[in-house]
């Protein structure tokens, strides 16, 4: 079965022995709009508290970045994760480089060249 955003909320919060109405007062929502997203009833909530999850929830930076892609595919409207959205419009300089690669008919080893490069590896 594919992950969701409301199930990888849930196996997060049950990982961590945090009950739903613990993690809705960490949060500042009612325990209903919590099961509500757990169950798929509900597109993700808005980058502040997807935020306040992933502190709560001590979620990785592998994690964070997980949940924020599952956010994102729960809304329908967006294609990419708000903090990408928010990077890619901050950043002339990564408009132009997404252009050129649009362009240029970037691969897939293009761009793992480029990651590897900016990493170091």
């Amino acid at each position: 079965m594919e992950k969701t955003f409301g199930s990888f909320i849930f196996e997060k919060r049950t990982q961590k022995h945090i009950s739903l109405r613990g993690l809705a007062d960490m949060i500042d929502v009612s325990p209903v709009y919590v099961s509500s997203i757990e169950k798929g009833k509900r597109a993700a909530p808005t980058y502040p508290v997807l935020m306040k999850i992933a502190n709560s929830l001590l979620l990785s930076d592998d994690e964070k970045v997980l949940m924020l892609d599952l956010a994102a595919k729960s809304k329908n409207t967006l294609t990419l994760a708000e903090d990408l959205l928010t990077y890619i419009n901050d950043n002339e300089f990564v408009h132009r480089a997404l252009r050129t690669a649009k362009k240029c008919n970037a691969t897939d080893e293009d761009w793992q060249d480029f990651i590897d490069r900016l990493t170091g590896k």
